[in-house]
């Protein structure tokens, strides 16, 4: 009897920590949807879920309600405060499509803040943390655990959890550790995992809310641009950051050709983009809303059904809202229809400055040969944005094979004159040979469109150390250019707020911090490549000669001369005897063989 109520006690107990701890936990679904001016749409589905940090405390037994329990443990065992991973497949094309609500590079790209750690260095931790994290993503990412790949910027990727001053402690960049790999695949093998890993994904078909836009993975990836990401940091839950909670963010962002190639198709569904319809919303979301922004879709005019719930003022056009909790949408499949009325043609001109994006970057190979070469980047800024000046961190992480000449390294002022400018803050870190890559960081303030330009020279690689396919050319990291907008000069383009990944937090907010990382375009340059089909021509030429010649020295090594009897010798005469003997018997067979086969023919009419 007192083993049962003991029993009891500790069910109750069991139970009331649960719900008290499953109160915590918080998990929004949204999707962003923005029509370009190009003829394209952007879709960027947004999963957030906040729990409270004391998951990730060691020696404690947790209940993990919405936290992926992997992603704890893989944090937890590494020591990571925060971290940020992207998979990306294409190219965001700024000076058409505006700035997206999180920028990515080409392929792979990791960066994470360890905590302090006596025991274990930040570089064995890193080495582990990829190598985990790559597997549970199927990625490529154990090929970044060595300092070959991998730097610490000083300047750019700084922590962006929301932490009292008491824990900024660790903000040295010795605690970062960035990566990339801008040759890396993006496919459906890294879409299942990482959609395993939502709250409402239960396997099958049957997926709830949002998250059932993502089982036709073909439809996804039909698509120009393509990428995954994944941010987890700390955030306060009070103007006083009295207290903190973790936040897990996960987002696919993709652009699809809904009109530009498609001129006789003049609308587009939920199941023509992604294959299906929103089934059943998830119960387990405290929110679950959909945005569609009109603010740059100028070059055509459409309607949109069903009829919005509410609408946010967010620059020249409001954002309509979509609500899938509301009550009369419980239980329903729901789908947005767009139907364009008017299009008119399509241009990837910008001629309304107002409608431009604030800042561009375009960065190109300069040179010839493969002795030497260099790297321009423009930053192109908009009217509106040069009436104020603009820091720009820019950032370069060159692989050791392309050896950076740092005397060469110019900023320049794109207008009339040229004028040369220097950069308030420099920081240079040399790469060694198979070791370590080149770091280059600039701090400039300016109110114009800038060039920045530098040389490098290419290395002679070893015959071993080329990868597969070496003709392809040697790719060169994106540059990383982060920069803040002031509130009032954002050009119609919708920017996550650093205090929440929240987009309804985002999108409400009048004076967003503006916070912009952009991206580069990758650089594919062609190292010195010896011609590796040379030994395949001479071991096929060698074994040509050897086989033709193999025959006859192997009859001479191996066959037995002997004396045999000498024949006697024939008169040309008896030949001629012979050949005509020969003959006349050829004659009489052929003869022979005629009347053979016409006997048998009158038999057979007869």
């Amino acid at each position: 009897m007192y083993s049962s109520k003991l029993n009891c006690c500790i069910f109750l107990v069991i139970s009331f920590i649960y719900y008290c701890s499953s109160q915590e936990d918080k998990y929004n679904e949204e999707l962003y949807i923005r029509p370009l001016s190009t003829g394209h749409t952007y879709f960027n589905l947004l999963f957030t879920t906040v729990v409270s940090p004391d998951i990730l405390k060691p020696n404690i037994i947790h209940h993990y309600h919405l936290f992926p329990k992997v992603i704890a443990d893989v944090v937890r065992s590494n020591g990571v405060s925060e971290f940020h991973v992207s998979l990306t497949q294409g190219l965001w094309r700024y000076d058409h499509w505006g700035i997206p609500i999180v920028g990515a590079p080409p392929g792979a790209e990791i960066w994470a803040w360890f905590k302090p750690n006596e025991q274990q260095d930040v570089t064995s931790r890193w080495k582990s943390f990829v190598h985990e994290l790559g597997g549970l993503l199927c990625a490529s990412l154990n090929f970044l655990d060595s300092n070959v790949s991998t730097s610490s910027p000083n300047y750019s990727f700084r922590p962006q959890s929301i932490l009292p001053i008491s824990q900024t402690s660790y903000q040295d960049n010795s605690f970062l550790r960035y990566a990339v790999l801008p040759r890396e695949i993006v496919c459906t093998e890294n879409l299942t995992p990482w959609k395993k890993l939502l709250p409402c994904v239960a396997g099958g078909s049957n997926h709830k809310g949002l998250a059932g836009l993502l089982d036709n993975a073909p439809k996804l990836y039909n698509s120009v641009y393509h990428s995954l990401r994944m941010d987890l940091r700390q955030i306060c839950t009070n103007t006083e950051c009295t207290s903190t909670q973790l936040e897990l963010s996960m987002a696919l962002a993709i652009v699809v050709d809904t009109t530009s190639s498609k001129p006789d198709h003049n609308e587009w569904t939920f199941r023509s983009i992604f294959g299906s319809n929103i089934a059943q919303t998830c119960s387990l979301s405290s929110l679950a809303n959909i945005y569609v922004d009109l603010q740059l879709s100028q070059t055509h005019s459409f309607n949109i059904s069903p009829e919005p719930d509410y609408s946010i003022e967010q620059g020249s056009k409001p954002i309509i809202v979509y609500d899938l909790h509301d009550e009369k949408r419980k239980n329903t499949t729901f789908s947005l229809n767009c139907n364009y009325k008017k299009q008119q043609p399509v241009s990837t001109d910008n001629q309304d400055d107002r409608s431009s994006p604030s800042i561009v970057v375009h960065r190109y190979a300069t040179g010839y040969g493969v002795r030497d070469g260099g790297i321009k980047t423009m930053i192109k800024l908009n009217e509106e944005q040069k009436q104020d000046q603009i820091t720009l961190v820019y950032f370069e992480q060159i692989p050791w094979y392309f050896r950076i000449f740092l005397h060469t390294l110019k900023i320049t002022i794109l207008d009339n004159n040229r004028t040369e400018i220097k950069p308030d803050h420099l920081s240079y870190i040399p790469g060694k040979d198979r070791e370590l890559p080149y770091q280059l960081e600039l701090v400039i303030t300016t109110k114009q469109s800038i060039l920045i330009s530098f040389e490098f020279e290419m290395v002679f690689l070893k015959w071993n150390e080329f990868p597969p396919d070496p003709n392809h050319g040697f790719y060169i990291p994106s540059a990383v250019i982060s920069t803040m907008l002031s509130s009032n000069k954002k050009s119609n383009n919708i920017l996550r707020s650093l205090q929440s990944y929240s987009l309804n937090q985002s999108l409400s907010s009048a004076a967003s911090d503006g916070f912009v990382r952009l991206y580069s375009e990758s650089l594919l340059v062609n190292l010195p490549t010896p011609d590796f089909s040379m030994p395949f021509n001479v071991i096929c030429l060698g074994c040509t000669a050897v086989a033709l010649a193999f025959g006859g020295l192997h009859n001479l090594t191996t066959k037995e001369f002997t004396f045999g009897e000498k024949r006697p010798r024939i008169s040309f005469r008896q030949r001629l005897e012979d050949l005509r003997f020969r003959v006349i018997a050829a004659r009489h067979a052929l003869a022979q063989r005629i009347f053979r086969s016409n006997q048998q023919q009158r038999e057979h009419v007869e």
